[in-house]
């Protein structure tokens, strides 16, 4: 699985890397490792089931190994893979500075049709009226026009280009989402669960990664204890993304 490379991605820079602090919120989760960095990504606050806990070992975390931490990625438990992915953004996304802005990095002609893996609706209003078509996919579908995620497999291989949130790599659904997307020219993840691991990703066709990098990791977890949501994160993170692979003719 493409989520299992970016776990031995992650291994090889944990070094003697340890969890110093874990938040789990209602909208995000977050974690700050020994060296003062930190990672964040989504939580699937309405599929964690009705279990009066939702981790084994909750209030044990800190001083956990860092590569330990991160194989969390592959739980089927969506609270477990959020700390993993958050693990490793942690790890991973450090290295990464700015960027331009993804959309400005994406070349997306009028005449391209274009599936949305998640619902980002200022990129949606920005390439409403701007291209061919749009197809957008959502698992809990939340506004009009929106399609249910199961209509993937009709749509996305007649698609040029391809924007994916970055949650498909806690619930694992990444690897048959890009298996579809056997005719796109440009494929984009983006969001902050985004993974930045640009040597796994461009094997698979991935031609732009945007994702974030956390700037106050104690500020984010301190956001995420109090119930932020996605634009709280974003004051104490900062943007990245990077062109991994050119388009495709």
């Amino acid at each position: 699985m493409i989520t299992q490379k970016i776990v031995l991605e992650a291994q090889k820079k944990a070094a003697d890397l340890t969890l110093a602090d874990v938040c789990i919120g209602v909208g995000y989760t977050g974690v700050k490792l020994a060296n003062g960095s930190g990672g964040t990504c989504f939580t699937f606050r309405n599929e964690l089931g009705l279990h009066s806990g939702v981790m084994k070992n909750a209030g044990q975390l800190q001083g956990m190994k860092a590569a330990a931490a991160v194989e969390m990625a592959l739980s089927v438990n969506l609270a477990e893979a959020a700390v993993g992915v958050a693990t490793i953004n942690a790890i991973l996304n450090e290295g990464f500075t700015g960027g331009k802005n993804a959309l400005d990095l994406l070349q997306i002609r009028e005449t391209d049709t274009v599936g949305m893996i998640g619902y980002f609706q200022p990129v949606a209003k920005s390439l409403k009226n701007t291209v061919r078509k749009l197809y957008i996919f959502e698992r809990n579908i939340t506004a009009d026009g929106l399609l249910p995620d199961w209509a993937e497999n009709m749509y996305l291989p007649e698609c040029d280009v391809v924007i994916i949130t970055g949650v498909t790599f806690i619930n694992k659904t990444i690897d048959h989402v890009l298996s579809l997307c056997r005719n796109a020219k440009e494929i984009a993840i983006m969001g902050a669960s985004t993974c930045m691991a640009p040597e796994v990703l461009k094997n698979y066709g991935v031609t732009v990664l945007a994702g974030s990098r956390v700037t106050d990791a104690d500020k984010l977890l301190r956001v995420i204890a109090q119930g932020g949501g996605g634009l709280d994160v974003l004051k104490c993170t900062q943007r990245i993304s990077v062109r991994i692979s050119a388009r495709r003719a």
